[in-house]
């Protein structure tokens, strides 16, 4: 498990879809723990289980239901949340602990926040949290990844995604006071990546207008 700030760590690496690198991250918040995205590989659930074990799994979007996720939230004793749109992608084994309901916000008291992106799918989330002891971290998803170090996007029509609520999405993420980018995966090369608030104003102009192009 690799600590990236005083309240926010990284789970190993892991290979999806063939190609595509994957973290998952875990968050300790003054009020919960959150495991952000999924992973496959049980062997890491003991070392959060020793950073004091995780209350809330939240899912970025349908990509990310395997036939792990039940296992997983077995052996974590978590809860599993994911956006309502989601519902439809699993079977009748397993289903989510807490669906959130129209398009938010969803805030906590701790103030983190779910915030449902559609445009990759129609069931995305993305995640924000201004720590206290760290920066503003976006928790990306897929809505915007990294392929060979450049950000890209991607609309998944076959699974409720379209343009236009990719660039009303990408314009919401713009307000936001972004200091460090997480994606949940990456092709050729994964990285965290630090922004200041002009480089962030300018990289989401310019997939809003490679998208209108």
């Amino acid at each position: 498990m690799n600590k990236i700030y005083a309240d926010l760590w990284q789970v190993p690496l892991e290979t999806r879809f063939g190609t595509l690198l994957s973290h998952a991250y875990f968050l300790k918040t003054p009020e919960r723990n959150i495991l952000i995205s999924h992973f496959e590989d049980l062997g890491a659930a003991p070392q959060l289980r020793e950073l004091g074990g995780v209350d809330e799994q939240y899912l970025t979007h349908n990509h990310e239901i395997t036939e792990s996720v039940g296992e997983l939230r077995f052996v974590l004793g978590s809860k599993l949340i994911g956006h309502e749109n989601i519902a439809k992608f699993f079977d009748n084994d397993v289903s989510p602990d807490q669906l959130l309901e129209g398009s938010g916000p969803f805030v906590g008291a701790d103030g983190f926040q779910a915030i449902y992106t559609p445009g990759h799918t129609d069931n995305n989330l993305c995640f924000y949290y201004p720590s206290p002891v760290g920066k503003n971290y976006l928790f990306t998803g897929d809505t915007i990844y990294l392929d060979n170090g450049r950000f890209k996007t991607l609309v998944m029509s076959s699974d409720g995604g379209n343009k236009q609520g990719l660039i009303d999405t990408l314009r919401k993420l713009r307000e936001l006071p972004v200091d460090v980018i997480f994606c949940s995966v990456a092709m050729g090369h994964y990285e965290i990546v630090e922004v200041t608030l002009a480089e962030w104003h300018a990289l989401m102009d310019e997939k809003i207008w490679e998208i209108l192009d």
